[in-house]
């Protein structure tokens, strides 16, 4: 394979260009799934959508509060604490017991909300928690993508042997891509890893 003289021509996009999308493991068949969200960072818009077992979900269904209480015990003014956690529905108020005074009282709770996950550990997507479809093992380090679109993108800046710089104004997602990526020495084994990971 000959990468001569071949320019870089992609978009000067940086990596929340593609997280409106993320190709995960299906938390059911183990097959590959879709995580979709309206916009990036809008977590509460995000759909899983499995083609293979129709299993479909939405984050809207799996959003949690913690109703946590952190205030000054009336009586002895020593700090109370307390976290009642996964509630489906927030919470007006909680019993707290003050391990001082003995004091007994309900207060009302900040409720903090949230996603209930799948997976908090190891490379997922950030709304479901499931595992990247997209991902290997490149000479020892860990080549993943969000999706098709940031693997093709990847793919034709590895394979680029003039690589410009696409914009001064902010540093673009392939200019953050970690270092075994840009070597030139990894570049036939990383495309290899592509052309797999494609063909999952």
């Amino acid at each position: 394979m000959t990468f001569d003289h071949k320019r870089y021509s992609g978009n000067a996009t940086v990596l929340q260009s593609y997280m409106d999308e993320y190709i995960v493991e299906c938390p059911k068949c183990k097959q590959a799934a879709f995580v979709r969200t309206d916009k990036p960072y809008q977590f509460k818009s995000g759909k899983l959508t499995c083609y293979n077992c129709h299993l479909v979900e939405k984050a809207i269904d799996r959003i949690r509060y913690n109703a946590v209480i952190k205030r000054t015990c009336p009586y002895c003014e020593n700090t109370l604490e307390q976290c009642v956690p996964d509630n489906k529905q927030k919470s007006s108020s909680i019993i707290v017991h003050c391990p001082h005074c003995k004091l007994i009282r309900a207060f009302e709770p900040d409720n903090e909300e949230y996603i209930l996950k799948y997976n908090d550990s190891g490379l997922n997507d950030p709304i479901f928690g499931l595992p990247l479809w997209l991902q290997c093992e490149v000479k020892g380090n860990v080549f993943w993508a969000l999706n098709k679109r940031h693997l093709n993108e990847i793919s034709d800046y590895v394979s680029s042997t003039l690589r410009e710089r696409l914009t001064t104004d902010y540093t673009t997602m392939v200019e953050k891509l970690p270092n075994f990526l840009k070597d030139r020495k990894n570049r036939t084994a990383i495309l290899k890893a592509v052309g797999k990971l494609l063909a999952k």
